[in-house]
């Protein structure tokens, strides 16, 4: 690039609002996987951004020009020095997100991950995921354990914590329950929560999801596979909801994971008004202790003391926090927070680059 035309694109960095944010094109879904990218979508349109529209699709036998070529169609309408939001991961094979973050760079464009999920925290084998992460000119994280372990693993780009995923419901979905029994809810992965095989426990739990090839505990109420929408319908509003994980013996670190992530269903639950039991050492148990919005246990035999010692009054305080606290879930706070905070701090660095130059 000559010096007039890295000029040219230094003033169009320097005066360009374009936003925009990918947004994952699939099938329905009954998981929590495309509620989550879908709402960051939303909630990111609502403040200026422009959607681009990511198909999910895999082909072992496609090209690195056609791989190309398929991105610069994407992202056809990008410039040099517009803002890309990338929800990570895609599902659409490394290769692609890794190329997809490499072109566009090459093209000028700042681009931010926003992270789902990182396999190199699941699996601390996945290490070509540190590469990503510093070619980024900025990630969106689950917040400060997340941060502080990526940057064990030598990720050196800035970051911004959103610590919590939002969930969008229209106020028609919500209940205005103000009652909170002694119950609890589970929503998701059947399959892998093999705690509830072991369920026997005096507190009854009620199970929505796929179902699992184990028999489930003795204890559990299992009320099968819903839709997002009907989920929420069908879904109890005046229980506690839990998330628990297993580390699965055929692999898969699911609870070690949970000490950096914050788990979609934590948002599901506390946008209904349900308050939350978690794992003590669970990423997310910091901001449930700060605002009083559930229990944090060592372990799940604790349940049913747990259970007997929390007063009328306790309850009825508690559901009073949590559903005056789902409204900023399911008004998309965080996620707001989080990208005015990288537009903000990526346009204070260029004006300190720009000052540095003079």
């Amino acid at each position: 690039m000559n010096v007039i035309s890295s000029k040219i694109c230094q003033s169009r960095r320097s005066v360009s609002l374009n936003k925009w944010i990918t947004y994952i094109v699939e099938g329905n879904s009954v998981d929590s996987v495309s509620k989550a990218r879908g709402d960051v979508a939303e909630i990111a349109e609502g403040i200026g951004f422009q959607k681009l529209y990511i198909y999910r699709y895999i082909d072992e036998q496609e090209s690195s020009q056609s791989l190309l070529s398929r991105i610069d169609g994407i992202t056809a309408g990008v410039a040099a020095g517009d803002l890309i939001v990338y929800q990570y991961p895609s599902y659409n094979q490394f290769k692609f997100e890794k190329t997809f973050v490499t072109r566009l760079k090459q093209r000028g464009a700042r681009v931010v991950l926003l992270i789902h999920d990182s396999e190199l925290l699941r699996d601390n084998s996945f290490l070509k995921e540190i590469d990503l992460f510093n070619h980024a000119d900025m990630l969106i994280t689950h917040g400060e354990k997340m941060e502080q372990k990526l940057k064990s693993f030598g990720v050196t780009t800035a970051m911004v914590a959103k610590e919590l995923f939002d969930y969008r419901i229209s106020l028609e979905q919500v209940l205005t329950e103000t009652s909170l029994e002694k119950r609890i809810v589970f929503a998701g992965n059947v399959q892998k929560s093999v705690f509830l095989k072991d369920w026997t426990h005096q507190t009854k739990i009620q199970v929505f999801g796929a179902k699992s090839d184990f028999e489930l505990g003795g204890t559990v109420e299992y009320k099968g596979v819903y839709s997002q929408n009907d989920l929420l319908k069908a879904m109890p509003k005046n229980c506690f909801g839990i998330a628990w994980d297993n580390d699965l013996f055929q692999g898969g670190n699911y609870r070690e994971y949970t000490r950096y992530n914050a788990p979609h269903k934590i948002s599901l639950y506390l946008a209904l008004g349900l308050p939350v039991i978690v794992w003590r050492d669970a990423a997310v148990s910091e901001i449930i202790v700060k605002y009083k919005l559930g229990y944090i246990i060592d372990s799940l035999a604790e349940i049913d003391s747990l259970m007997e010692s929390i007063t009328l009054d306790e309850r009825i305080q508690l559901k009073k926090r949590v559903n005056k606290f789902s409204y900023l879930l399911r008004e998309g706070i965080f996620t707001k927070r989080a990208l005015i905070q990288v537009e903000q701090d990526l346009l204070l660095k260029e004006m300190e680059t720009m000052n540095d130059s003079k």
